[in-house]
């Protein structure tokens, strides 16, 4: 998902959706064209969350790996492009939502092997929210709401929170995209939005900056309990896979690597257990 703010002019938003792909496409071609001692790369998207700064990211990223060897970082901003450029990539690994995963294993020969921590758990859950208490769900039909998800991914929530008999009603919201779980809040606040879909964690950080608004948000719905994103391998992997996969996991231990991770939106690290590899289809 590109960010863009909600008062631009449409010609802008559209220049603004092009600009970023093209920086991003230029970063993969220049990094890979000219970066010939990288040995392997950490390919990241996440439809979950909206990121600003992917100049930023990389570089911090980039500069965190170089005292390990050639390791670099490679964000993407766009599910499609990142689909395209890793389809045959078995020089990486791989940190992606949960929930693209279980769309990826089907194609992509990869195995999770992490789960990121926030908030010293491995899982949230997505709240709807709005200002006002709604009890019919039909009058949610075509609703504007504020979402720093991707549109893929924050339909896929609302049909899960909505029910599968209740799936146009999903459809037929409208989706605001808004740079963080805060801004998308602060929209329904504002009267931008009619609803928002955020975090759980989200609404309680609301609660400690704005007691006000937070007690005038009704929450509507909430999904399922879901995993945070995860870190995937290639199944074919050898000794550079496992050594990239434990400089991610040592992260958490020094200051340095915690505020890279702190950038990504996570605290951590921990190991898979047999029943979140079943949550994942494994």
């Amino acid at each position: 998902m590109i960010p863009y703010f909600y008062n631009r002019a449409p010609e802008k938003k559209c220049l603004l959706r092009i600009l970023p792909l093209a920086f991003i496409f230029l970063l993969f071609i220049n990094t890979h064209a000219f970066g010939a001692e990288h040995k392997y790369t950490i390919y990241f998207y996440n439809p979950e969350t909206n990121i600003n700064n992917f100049a930023s990211l990389k570089k911090e990223f980039d500069l965190y790996l170089s005292q390990f060897g050639g390791y670099q970082f490679q964000p993407f901003s766009e599910r499609e492009m990142f689909e395209k450029l890793i389809a045959n990539k078995k020089d990486g690994i791989f940190i992606i939502s949960s929930w693209h995963y279980k769309k990826l294993k089907e194609r992509i020969p990869i195995e999770p092997v992490m789960v990121a921590i926030a908030k010293n758990k491995p899982t949230c859950r997505r709240i709807f929210s709005t200002n006002r208490t709604i009890d019919d769900i039909k009058l949610l039909t075509g609703m504007n709401v504020a979402s720093a998800s991707s549109e893929d991914y924050t339909k896929s929530v609302l049909v899960q929170m909505f029910g599968e008999n209740n799936g146009s009603i999903a459809t037929s919201i409208k989706i605001l995209s808004v740079p963080k779980d805060i801004d998308a809040l602060m929209s329904v606040g504002f009267g931008m939005a009619d609803g928002a879909i955020t975090t759980d964690n989200s609404l309680a950080k609301l609660a400690a900056i704005n007691r006000k608004l937070h007690d005038k948000l009704k929450q509507l719905l909430i999904s399922d309990e879901t995993l945070l994103p995860i870190v995937a391998i290639p199944k074919l992997r050898d000794e550079n896979h496992l050594k990239l996969t434990k400089i991610i996991k040592d992260m958490e231990t020094a200051v340095e690597g915690k505020n890279k991770l702190n950038m990504l939106g996570f605290e951590g690290w921990k190991t898979l257990n047999e029943s979140e590899k079943e949550y994942l289809g494994e």
